[in-house]
């Protein structure tokens, strides 16, 4: 199967799910932070002098490695596996061809795997680095941090805080990433339009998608600071953490066309996925039902639970969750729907109230089991 991972995505699950003491409410702060792309740009030049290996990895690790930006990729990833900034170096010089390893660069079918991706987009940033160069300062240009903000907060509750800290990254694997109020954003995946210039819509939706997590963050640390076992809210955690800003923001649906004529595999294989589990919807809620329940019961774990709910380009908990979000949205209205992150464990419960209203307006939905909704939006995790 193939595994691809963006934007998210499990991006902010840890963070979520990961409670310390309950937030003082103050004003929402926004940072942006160019400094690794810029170090990597001048580490990528310094390869090109001819220096050798040593002197190579020296540099990185002193110049590279200690920003917060490649802290943030490193943040990102050691909540999954080993990672650290000697793998995080491996990772980039295996992509660049300086060290050996036994990846495949291609699937069956001739597309590129999620190795084959990062080895082009690590290759490609070598092979000119003045390009990135131009494309961060063009980046650097936009109204990001405004519009993204004003454009996240439109789908959050009135009284949501957002800290965000933004590092602009060169990473080669996810697009965008959020642990915590840290942000990152990577330059090498950087959308741009048919022209070559950068497809401003698109990246403030990504950078909003992100700001959107931390205002999800920010009331799970603020009313669910005392839920224990956590781990069994997890399938339902994700389900409204990304349905959320993929139906109010994304909207992948409404960009398939694009996204399948687009000549990057990543948006083609998104455009693919959604169409795919859009179309057995229904199965995915009574597997959703089964699935939750059994996650409840702590009989179903992370793995499982992103094995099967979150591959892919784009995975089955990001169409079941915006679909979910829809009903609500057009049966309940946007400002019930947005409640949804103030208290997850609600959100079957806000969803059968607007499956049963749709019911009694002739539209078939499904109702989810009425003694699961009452365990998990009562869910204290106490034994």
């Amino acid at each position: 199967m193939k595994n691809i991972w963006i934007c998210i995505s499990i991006l902010i699950l840890t963070s979520v799910f990961s409670f310390g003491a309950v937030i003082q409410e103050d004003n929402d702060i926004v940072t942006m932070d160019f400094t690794m792309a810029e170090r990597c740009l001048e580490w990528l030049e310094f390869i090109n002098t001819g220096a050798n290996n040593m002197a190579v990895r020296e540099y990185f690790m002193k110049n590279v490695a200690p920003t917060k930006g490649c802290q943030s990729i490193i943040h990102h990833w050691e909540r999954f596996k080993k990672w650290d900034e000697d793998e995080f170096y491996k990772f980039i010089m295996t992509a660049l061809d300086k060290m050996p390893h036994e990846e495949e660069i291609h699937y069956k079918d001739g597309s590129l795997t999620m190795f084959g991706r990062r080895r082009l987009l690590w290759k490609n940033a070598l092979y000119d680095p003045e390009q990135l160069r131009d494309d961060l300062e063009m980046l650097k240009e936009i109204s990001l941090k405004d519009n993204a903000l004003t454009l996240a907060k439109e789908h959050l509750p009135e009284e949501t805080i957002l800290k965000n800290d933004f590092y602009i990254v060169l990473f080669g694997h996810s697009s965008a990433f959020s642990v915590g109020k840290e942000n990152g954003f990577d330059l090498l995946q950087l959308p741009k339009n048919e022209e070559g210039n950068i497809h401003v819509d698109e990246v403030i939706r990504i950078f909003a998608h992100e700001m959107h997590h931390t205002g999800f963050d920010y009331w799970t640390r603020k009313n669910l600071a005392t839920v224990k076992n956590q781990d069994n809210l997890l399938l339902i955690g994700i389900l409204a953490a990304e349905g959320m800003p993929t139906y109010f923001l994304d909207q992948p649906y409404n960009h398939l066309q694009e996204y399948q004529a687009k000549g990057d595999s990543i948006y083609q294989e998104v455009a693919s996925d959604w169409e795919r589990h859009k179309a057995r919807i229904n199965n995915l809620y009574r597997e959703a039902e089964e699935h939750i329940r059994l996650n409840l019961e702590g009989k179903l774990g992370q793995k499982e639970i992103m094995e099967i709910w979150m591959s892919g380009a784009k995975g089955a908990a990001y169409v079941l969750g915006a679909d979910m979000l829809s009903i609500i949205d057009q049966y309940l209205g946007h400002d019930k729907a947005v409640q949804v992150a103030v208290d997850y464990r609600q959100f079957l419960k806000i969803y059968n109230q607007a499956a049963k209203k749709a019911h009694e307006q002739g539209q078939s939905c499904f109702i989810f089991n009425q003694e699961l909704v009452e365990n998990i939006s009562s869910y204290t995790g106490a034994s």
